[in-house]
């Protein structure tokens, strides 16, 4: 077996920018290293063939373990073959995907975050979520991974609304998921009972304990106040990692979510190592993909060593990383709420 790395990437293409920060951070930490093995770069290019192609290619150079590549289509290219070698593809496969026996997944999953959020309410007694998400792909996943999480706890979402992203008008819909819609249907038809006018404050429905809001800090910013004039504010409202861009939003304060501790942690040693790359454009521009560079080079290192083993877990730089089953190398994460003038930390 060789005994260096090789590290695949889509550096051509329509991935390249995020292939580049990936490569930064996993370079940050390899020349951090002093005594790191031997390291090939290989451009897959935005094909399964370009994948195979380069991982043939890393086998015959000699390669001890191989990194990557970092689409799911890519990834999926690598997965069955019978390696001779450890593969860690960065990206994670469905669950019903056949894997070999050498092959590991190790990625930057929203669901993380929607399922550390869940967690982070049960631990609150909070067991009983609204869902406001948005309509797509990401939306469904996040949702399904907070809403199995929360039942696994004993909580369930009882209500969801899926909004359009970018429409700034979203009153009606969340009117509906709070409950102020029926509250106001049930006033007009006691006015028409009684045949007059009365006092009237539109109220919420009374069996909630948070609410759930997939949202970009953009849209974020725009349904938040919507929220809270529809009776949210008193309500927690617990979010994912991509309402953070790395700045603290006075409109967002109260926001719950759970993120890496790249992004978050403020200890000296994190800030040093933060500090270290500051000039890297990648490091500024795509800081969540830069750790997780960061934390594929630990992860090579163990691999081609063979001093990594089920159970086993690393402070990283994507998350608390834990081998948790044969394949999968998953994340725990950081939570915080978000104030006006900064993070406040939440523990779980």
């Amino acid at each position: 077996m060789g005994s260096g790395i090789a590290l695949l990437l889509p550096l051509s293409g329509q991935f390249s920018a995020t292939a580049e920060a990936v490569r930064d951070g996993f370079m940050s930490q390899y020349f951090a290293d002093g005594a790191h093995p031997p390291l090939k770069l290989y451009d897959v290019g935005t094909t399964a063939d370009g994948a195979r192609a380069a991982y043939a290619r890393a086998l015959a150079e000699g390669a001890g373990v191989v990194v990557g590549p970092l689409t799911r289509e890519g990834v999926a290219s690598l997965a069955g073959l019978n390696s001779t070698v450890p593969v860690l593809g960065l990206n994670y496969l469905d669950a019903n995907t056949a894997l070999s026996g050498r092959f590991y997944q190790f990625g930057l999953a929203p669901e993380d975050e929607a399922r550390a959020a869940a967690r982070l309410a049960l631990a609150q007694n909070q067991r009983r979520a609204l869902a406001l998400v948005p309509d797509s792909e990401w939306g469904t996943r996040t949702l399904a991974a907070f809403d199995a999480a929360l039942r696994a706890g004993g909580g369930q979402v009882l209500r969801v609304q899926r909004y359009a992203q970018g429409v700034n008008d979203q009153s009606k819909l969340i009117a509906e998921l709070m409950g102020v819609a029926d509250s106001e249907e049930r006033h007009r038809a006691m006015t028409l009972v009684l045949g007059a006018k009365s006092e009237f404050e539109s109220q919420r429905r009374a069996d909630v304990d948070l609410v759930f809001l997939g949202a970009r800090a953009q849209d974020a910013r725009l349904l938040v106040p919507q929220l809270r004039f529809n009776r949210a504010g008193d309500l927690p409202i617990y979010t994912t990692a991509l309402v953070y861009d790395g700045q603290s939003n006075a409109d967002l304060a109260g926001l719950r979510f759970c993120d890496q501790p790249w992004m978050i942690e403020t200890g000296e040693a994190r800030a040093a190592q933060r500090n270290a790359v500051a000039s890297l454009p990648s490091a500024k521009a795509s800081p969540r993909l830069f750790a997780l560079g960061r934390d594929a080079y630990a992860l090579s290192t163990g691999l081609l060593h063979g001093s990594l083993r089920v159970g086993d877990g690393l402070d990283g730089a994507s998350g608390r990383l834990e081998w948790q089953d044969r394949s999968v190398i998953g994340r725990q994460l950081d939570c915080v709420q978000m104030a006006a003038d900064g993070l406040r930390p939440l523990n779980p």
